[in-house]
Parts: structure tokens; C-alpha cells; sequence
């Protein structure tokens, strides 16, 4: 058991390359709907940038989530290469 209490408090980064969302009701939506995905725990939308910042647990699905819910917004997101 504690093995799995670890991988839960185990916090993991990732970036997105964001498409069409430009303001600031863009921004609030997708930060807004990420919230509220179990494994989130921060999320950050830089418009200006075209990024969406991640901080979550659990594994890579949390991430396919993201994309789901960007792309039902209306914008595109792409997981960027790992540097």
C-alpha cells in the first residue's frame, strides 16, 4: 500500500502547445473544466504563449483528459516534446 500512497503524492509536469484559445474567456474555461479532472493539481493557461502548464499525479491519462477537454472547447492541444 504505501507504494501506491507514493505514486499518488508523486507530482509530475507537462506542457502543452495550445491552438485558438487567444483570450481571456479562453483561458478561464480551460482552466476552469481542468480543475475539475481528478489528478490535476495545477493548471495554467499563458494565451500569449500558446502553453498550457500542468501539475498532476497518477498516470499519462490524466493528460489525454486535458486534450479531451480542450478539444471540446474548441481549441487544439498537443502534448510538447519532453526537453
Amino acid at each position: 500500500m504505501s507504494g501506491f500512497q507514493a505514486a499518488e503524492t508523486d507530482i509530475r509536469e507537462a506542457v502543452f502547445d495550445l491552438e485558438g484559445a487567444t483570450c481571456t474567456s479562453c483561458v478561464y474555461a480551460i482552466e476552469h473544466g481542468g480543475r475539475k479532472i481528478k489528478g490535476i493539481d495545477s493548471i495554467h493557461v499563458d494565451a500569449g504563449k500558446g502553453k498550457i502548464f500542468v501539475d498532476y499525479h497518477g498516470n499519462d491519462h490524466v493528460l489525454a483528459r486535458i486534450t479531451d477537454l480542450v478539444g471540446r472547447l474548441g481549441y487544439s492541444a498537443v502534448l510538447a516534446d519532453k526537453q
